[in-house]
């Protein structure tokens, strides 16, 4: 009797020795991100050769409702860890080690619209054997102090970095999607690096929702004057806060045509980034007939413009769901008025410091990547530095960091083009700050 209960004991102490340890999963590296950075995130505490899910959701961007998320379902190692940015998932929402994997592969969630998060915050999931860790991965590494600036224009505001100044600066000019959207976007971003930045609506669109503060900006793209953008400039100069000799002037497509053709006229620059730019002015709309206004005036005169060819019938064909590629009335429209091209376009030789130009080879709302070629090669000409950076497979969606849902090749030029913007304006502004982190410590399973 007394062998059979030693027998008893051993078989259980034996059968539990197989049994699983019981799992505390955790995620770890969310802390202190600078958004445009890599996010090394590790999952741990789990059974080695297990499986984990990840969730990542956070809220939509550019001012669109709901919520945007991705998923990956992983293999823990030997040591019951996974490396985000060097283990490939099992199935998922992407299919390769990427640490920006789970922010550039979300999708809008359906019924999640009146559920309410910070643009900045990330909220990560991790399952694993019935066990869940959730953690908060923060986007916002920097306490940023936002100012209005009304004396720059209707909706005009500053961001500024927590460091002592006074800062070099940035003003920020967005596209045709109009109001503040794009500087309240990428401002924080470059904020974030020790850039203060000066948001500078200059349009919005009559079915925009642009509330008080962007009252008194014109809702027609006519004769856009290119005077706000000499007005932002001196008003950063004359502020004690900032560092006058180094203001930068970014735009983005509309925003870059708009900053270029302004940068070769004002002085007073230290760089100019143009994203997805534009070598010539083009034609306005949304108050006359067509072929009629100019897009920007200088000194209260239109500029001289290149007319669309059908713009009309594909902005109505776009309303009625119908598909239609705004780059042709752009192509169209050019090779129409060869003329018109010559007078209309934008004295790159004019514009004296250093441009950063980035253009896609397959945008389909213009024809950046050859436009930006263009505008180099002038530049070239006269011995002007200029840094082009063309991504063939890529679109128009290339601003910023591979941090919000793209395609692949929209996603590789962010991942090449972010960094090298911000160090060609860590060096033409004279900024000693870190690099932007793109590549995780390697790990050796």
């Amino acid at each position: 009797m007394l062998l059979n209960t030693h027998v008893y004991v051993l078989l259980a102490v034996m059968t539990l020795a197989v049994l699983p340890a019981e799992t505390t999963p955790r995620i770890s590296g969310t802390g202190g991100i600078r958004e445009g950075d890599a996010p090394c995130l590790v999952i741990s505490g789990v059974a080695p050769g297990s499986e984990v899910e990840l969730t990542a959701t956070r809220r939509a961007l550019y001012g669109r409702p709901g919520l945007i998320a991705s998923r990956a379902r992983f293999r823990a190692d030997a040591q019951g860890q996974v490396f985000l940015h060097a283990d490939a998932p099992l199935e998922g929402s992407w299919d390769s080690a990427d640490p920006f994997a789970l922010l550039w592969s979300m999708t809008p969630q359906d019924g999640s619209d009146g559920i309410e998060l910070p643009e900045h915050v990330v909220l990560l999931r991790a399952v694993t054997g019935g066990a869940t860790a959730e953690a908060v991965l923060d986007l916002r590494a920097d306490q940023l102090e936002e100012i209005a600036v009304p004396e720059a224009g209707p909706g005009a505001f500053l961001l500024r970095p927590s460091a002592e100044g006074p800062h070099p600066a940035i003003i920020v000019l967005g596209g045709s999607e109009g109001g503040d959207v794009t500087a309240r976007r990428i401002g924080p971003l470059l904020a974030s690096r020790g850039f203060a930045v000066l948001g500078v609506p200059y349009y919005v669109p009559a079915w925009m929702d642009s509330g008080p503060g962007l009252a008194g900006l014109p809702n027609a793209f006519v004769n856009i004057p290119l005077e706000r953008v000499e007005t932002a400039l001196r008003v950063l100069q004359a502020r004690s806060d900032i560092r006058a000799g180094a203001i930068a002037l970014y735009g983005v497509s509309k925003g870059a045509e708009m900053a270029l053709a302004a940068a070769s006229r004002i002085e007073g620059f230290a760089a100019i980034a143009a994203i997805v730019p534009s070598d010539v002015v083009w034609e306005g709309w949304g108050a006359r007939e067509p072929g009629r206004t100019s897009g920007f005036s200088w000194r209260g005169e239109p500029l001289d413009f290149v007319p669309y060819a059908g713009m009309d019938e594909a902005l109505a064909r776009l309303a009625r769901g119908e598909p239609a590629v705004l780059r042709v009335p752009h192509d169209e429209g050019r090779a129409a008025n060869p003329e018109r091209v010559s007078a209309a376009r934008i004295d790159a030789a004019a514009i004296r410091p250093p441009v950063y130009l980035l253009g896609g080879g397959e945008d389909r709302l213009w024809a950046s990547a050859d436009m930006a070629r263009a505008m180099a090669d002038q530049r070239a000409h006269a011995g002007l530095e200029t840094e082009l950076l063309l991504f063939e497979q890529a679109g128009h969606a290339i601003s910023g960091p591979p941090t919000e849902p793209a395609s692949p090749a929209d996603t590789a030029a962010r991942s090449a083009a972010f960094p090298a913007l911000i160090s060609f304006l860590q060096r033409t502004l004279m900024l000693d700050s870190d690099p932007v982190r793109t590549q995780c410590r390697v790990v050796q399973h």
